[in-house]
């Protein structure tokens, strides 16, 4: 039979979510993907060690995971998530049932009976935050403030980690505690990503490229009248030319 060689190329990007004003990350996706996909798909290679990866990381990515490793990065959702219950004021708590439920209800939500149990309470509600939250309690808020980041854990940490491990089994009732410890939980995992795959790449297993630093598509940066070369008809802008642009993200 004939054959081909066939690359997976595992894009890893976020877009740069640091406010450069303030130094707030606006939003969280850097670091929960940081603590599930970005690690762990990396790290489950030591049990196919005949398998063999390529992993494209794109520089601002790397950047936010180094910060937020480094305790230099905060986001909304993460301040909101290690707040003590207790002393979160109405519109943080309209906050966290807005935002706290985004993950996939198959996957993450359903896993974590108390999560389920919460998600319902919400749903009864339209999924309207304002509406919902006169049904929340104390103890429901905190207990969706930590299984909302749990979720976003990786297997490794959930199986391997008895911290952790310990909170997946109690389920619920969390207390301030346990709140911190899931903060601080995630810095060590954080810590972990650019690492994995340093070890990988120095044994051979995966091969790591990268993209100009912000991941610019190229081409237009240097013209964006060049769209309407595959797409005639594309409706553009007003012409933005800046291969000077181009040259320095590649630098």
């Amino acid at each position: 039979m004939p054959k081909i060689n066939l690359c997976f190329l595992w894009h890893m990007h976020q877009p740069f979510y640091k406010d450069l004003v303030t130094g707030e990350y606006r939003l969280p996706w850097s670091r929960l993907h940081g603590l599930k996909d970005y690690y762990g798909m990396v790290k489950i290679l030591e049990e196919f060690p005949k398998i063999h990866q390529t992993f494209n990381l794109v520089p601002s990515l790397v950047l936010q995971i180094q910060e937020y490793a480094a305790g230099k990065a905060s986001d909304p959702f993460l301040n909101l998530a290690l707040k003590p219950a207790e002393e979160l004021e109405t519109a943080e708590k309209e906050f966290i049932l807005r935002y706290f439920f985004q993950a996939n209800e198959e996957r993450q939500i359903r896993r974590y009976p108390r999560y389920a149990e919460l998600f319902r309470v919400l749903e009864q509600c339209q999924q309207v935050a304002g509406r919902a939250l006169s049904l929340f309690d104390t103890q429901m808020l905190r207990d969706l403030q930590v299984l909302s980041q749990l979720a976003w854990m990786d297997e490794e940490y959930l199986e391997k980690d008895p911290q952790i491990r310990d909170l997946v089994k109690r389920g619920r009732n969390y207390s301030g505690e346990d709140q911190a410890l899931v903060g601080r939980k995630q810095l060590e995992a954080l810590r972990k990503v650019v690492q994995v795959y340093r070890d990988f790449a120095k044994r051979g297993q995966i091969e790591v490229s990268t993209t100009p630093f912000y991941h610019p598509i190229l081409p237009l940066l240097c013209d964006s009248n060049i769209g309407a070369v595959s797409h005639p008809y594309l409706s553009l802008p007003a012409q933005f030319s800046y291969p000077g642009d181009a040259e320095e993200q590649l630098a």
